[in-house]
């Protein structure tokens, strides 16, 4: 192949990564607020009840994930020695950390597979960056919100607009210069809810792909 045409390919293929980043970055940002709040205190926690269990599915999948790397006996994968291990460690990152290099060892002796690799560094690129929403909704408060109005005579006075998940005014990351970095209502967390599933499907569809053999070429 021409070093026109390679160079060409490999420019090609950095700005889809670029792109695919953006892509995967929007989707897990903070949504912007709505003006209106929930009006019933149940509809957010039952929304946060059903985000958090869906969350446990993209775990779930990240752990199956885990035990094919690893070659734990899939039939009881959760009894193996090196997915107990895993599964006690708490921190995202310790846990991307972990799979990433258990790929590096697993796709350096399986090079028939090794196309499923970049995909799975995106994979967990994405998992990290849910976990920012999952964090949010697990450690947020159901807060009845007001702003403050003019009136008339330059008087001022408070204005409640509805009920939200927000952070807690102690938590310095999530509380800056007096305002809140997220507030979500019901429909925000069912968005996320949604998400998280497609998430769990699309790793699920990876542990699919490395378990199943390859076939060879006649």
């Amino acid at each position: 192949m021409p070093m026109g045409s390679i160079a060409h390919e490999s420019v090609h293929k950095l700005l889809c990564f670029i792109i695919g980043l953006s892509t995967m970055a929007s989707l897990w940002d903070v949504r912007s607020p709505s003006k209106i709040g929930d009006s019933n205190d149940g509809m957010i926690f039952d929304a946060v009840g059903r985000a958090l269990t869906e969350w446990e599915r993209v775990e779930n999948t990240c752990a199956q994930l885990f035990a094919i790397l690893v070659s734990a006996n899939q039939r009881q994968a959760y009894l193996a020695p090196a997915v107990r291990a895993y599964g006690s460690i708490v921190s995202v990152q310790s846990k991307k950390t972990m799979l990433r290099e258990a790929a590096t060892a697993y796709f350096a002796r399986r090079k028939n597979k090794s196309h499923f690799q970049r995909q799975m560094i995106d994979l967990l690129e994405e998992y990290v960056l849910a976990s920012n929403r999952r964090n949010e909704i697990a450690h947020g408060c159901v807060k009845n919100l007001f702003v403050t109005e003019k009136t008339k005579g330059n008087r001022t006075r408070q204005a409640a607009i509805g009920l939200y998940l927000a952070p807690s005014f102690y938590n310095p990351k999530k509380f800056k210069d007096e305002a809140l970095t997220y507030r979500y209502i019901s429909s925000d967390l069912i968005h996320y809810r949604q998400e998280f599933t497609k998430l769990a499907l699309r790793i699920g569809g990876l542990c699919e792909k490395l378990r199943t053999p390859l076939k060879r070429r006649s």
